[in-house]
């Protein structure tokens, strides 16, 4: 696997692509909420509690992952990146010299990396590798210098960059 971004896909920068994702964090925490408000009414008895285990628990993760994965999957699709890449000017670009934008199968693979904590949410244990295998997902780019590709990317086989020019300071 090649690691190395194709000729003139400059990766961005690491403070814009921490800035995009807590802006698609922030739309994903609202996406959660409207799943888990839609099922509420749906569950029998009290109402579960939050992250609770059982079908609720069950159906709420696997509701919620399948949200996640089209927001990421379809908006980065169609639109080169998800909201949070957009506002600040990234897009996502596949490594692989003479393609212009990951195929479908790259940015699944890529988002089931990072969302991967809320589908197995219900599991004891398990939910913690999970959650772990994620976050360092997100490290992981920082540790990968200069390419700044964590191991999401890596496995999509892609890399953030930016679309418009940084600024330039002397």
């Amino acid at each position: 696997m090649n690691d190395t971004p194709a000729a003139g896909a400059v990766p961005a920068p690491l403070t814009r692509r921490v800035l995009a994702r807590l802006v698609d964090v922030l739309v994903l925490a609202g996406i959660s909420l409207l799943v888990n408000a839609a099922l509420v009414p749906l569950a029998p008895g009290e109402p579960p509690a939050p992250g609770g285990g059982g079908v609720f628990g069950v159906v709420a993760a696997v509701l919620t992952f399948a949200a996640y994965l089209a927001y990421e999957v379809g908006l980065t699709l169609a639109h080169g990146g998800t909201p949070g890449k957009r506002l600040l000017g990234l897009r996502l670009a596949p490594v692989a010299a003479g393609e212009d934008r990951p195929g479908a199968a790259a940015v699944l693979r890529r988002s089931a990396v990072l969302y991967a904590s809320v589908l197995l949410a219900p599991v004891p244990l398990v939910n913690v590798v999970a959650l772990g295998v994620s976050v360092f997902a997100v490290v992981s780019a920082v540790m990968d210098r200069p390419a700044g590709r964590g191991l999401h990317d890596r496995l999509g086989g892609s890399v953030v960059v930016g679309e418009r020019p940084e600024s330039v300071s002397s």
